[in-house]
């Protein structure tokens, strides 16, 4: 990845994706990335109009996904150059969207298509989105999330790991009843939706990606709930920042909202509270992401290129996670239910674990620390006058719920 970027997955339909006005509300969102599945002139109308907006784009072609659904290994590197010289001279494609979801049967025709792509667009990404660590052993093609993870990495050589999961269930009156006559895939991520509380394993699937990223030095980034669909419910702003925040703390280097637009009609899932609905009318997600994107959107650029050292949990840790005991210039921290991801640069990006309640931290350090960023106000460059400066070195910071603060040694 060469920067930090907002995305969403699902935008707007056809009938809209070329209207000004629906491009211009994508960009006032705080969103830098748009991906577009269009006919491929259509697409290429969409990306001169991005242009316009500061928007840059990654791209569904059919004919990428023809070579992967025939698992036609031959063929890839003849359609990476087609395509590629099909869309030359369009500046704004950051990369070319592959598939969503693959089992690893699918690995071998993904590497090859990568290949193609690396090499007659090497300065352009190869986006393919994978499983969380709740699909079944059968829609994952192996064993277990982190055997999927290490296959996909050895074998297709991707340019990062995007996967996508969804914490917060409960929604009242969701059609529970699975629709046999759906194809095994529809059929299986149903069944693997179906439960009445909040998911667990968010925690230990961030912290498998995480791992799974620095140990092949390749980039993670996250596709988090938006809409309230199925039995997912409709969440709060709180749940909503909580997400994304995460996402920095653990050192994602992209984050992505699913879904920007309302999908279509269905029995089953029952989409509702999207972004913008069907009709392209703003909803109130529109007004919280636009909100969360102003926020997180200085603190990614700065954590972009610092690496991801440590992770821990404040109070009772997650299953899966670590609790604090110091690092760093931080001996300890006093409070409960939080989270704070430690970087390369000596900085800290603390996150209130509750996305329902504030939470106060107390921080004891070695050494002055400068607040860098809390409640959306960055500070882009050192802070003259430090957070800390008494003889006992303790800044407390209060955080509403799901926020965050950024903080510099």
């Amino acid at each position: 990845m060469k920067q930090f970027d907002i995305t969403y997955f699902y935008g707007p339909d056809t009938d809209f994706i070329e209207r000004p006005e629906v491009i211009a509300d994508i960009a006032a969102a705080g969103f830098t990335l748009v991906p577009i599945n269009e006919d491929t002139e259509t697409n290429k109308r969409v990306l001169t109009l991005l242009a316009h907006y500061g928007l840059r784009a990654v791209v569904w072609d059919s004919r990428i996904a023809k070579i992967y659904n025939s698992d036609d290994i031959a063929g890839a590197d003849a359609m990476a150059r087609e395509v590629t010289e099909d869309y030359r001279g369009y500046d704004n494609i950051a990369g070319w969207d592959i598939v969503d979801e693959p089992n690893a049967a699918k690995f071998p025709v993904l590497a090859a298509i990568v290949r193609g792509f690396r090499r007659y667009s090497p300065d352009k990404e190869t986006v393919i989105n994978l499983f969380p660590n709740y699909a079944t052993p059968e829609q994952l093609g192996c064993s277990d999330f982190v055997s999927y993870l290490e296959m996909f990495t050895n074998v297709v050589d991707p340019h990062f790991i995007s996967y996508d999961h969804y914490h917060f269930l409960g929604r009242e009156n969701c059609n529970k009843i699975i629709d046999e006559s759906v194809d095994e895939r529809e059929r299986l991520i149903r069944i693997s939706a179906e439960t009445t509380e909040n998911r667990g394993g968010f925690f230990e699937n961030i912290e498998d990606v995480r791992r799974i990223a620095n140990k092949y030095g390749i980039d993670p980034m996250l596709i988090v709930l938006l809409v309230e669909h199925g039995p997912y419910r409709n969440l709060t702003c709180g749940e909503l920042f909580w997400e994304a925040n995460m996402c920095l703390a653990y050192g994602m280097r992209r984050i992505s909202y699913f879904t920007y637009w309302e999908p279509g009609h269905d029995d089953h899932w029952q989409w509702t509270n999207a972004m913008c609905d069907r009709s392209g009318e703003k909803q109130q997600h529109y007004y919280d992401v636009k909100a969360i994107n102003r926020e997180i959107m200085s603190a990614g650029r700065y954590l972009f290129d610092k690496t991801s050292t440590a992770v821990f949990h404040i109070g009772e840790p997650e299953a899966g996670t670590t609790e604090f005991n110091g690092y760093g210039a931080i001996d300890k921290i006093d409070g409960e239910n939080g989270v704070i991801g430690c970087f390369s640069d000596g900085s800290f990006y603390i996150v209130n674990r509750s996305f329902t309640d504030s939470n106060k931290f107390t921080l004891h350090s070695k050494e002055p620390m400068s607040l860098l960023t809390t409640y959306g106000v960055f500070v882009e460059h050192e802070c003259d006058e430090t957070i800390s400066d008494n003889a006992d070195r303790q800044y407390t910071v209060e955080l509403e719920a799901g926020r965050a603060a950024l903080i510099k040694f």
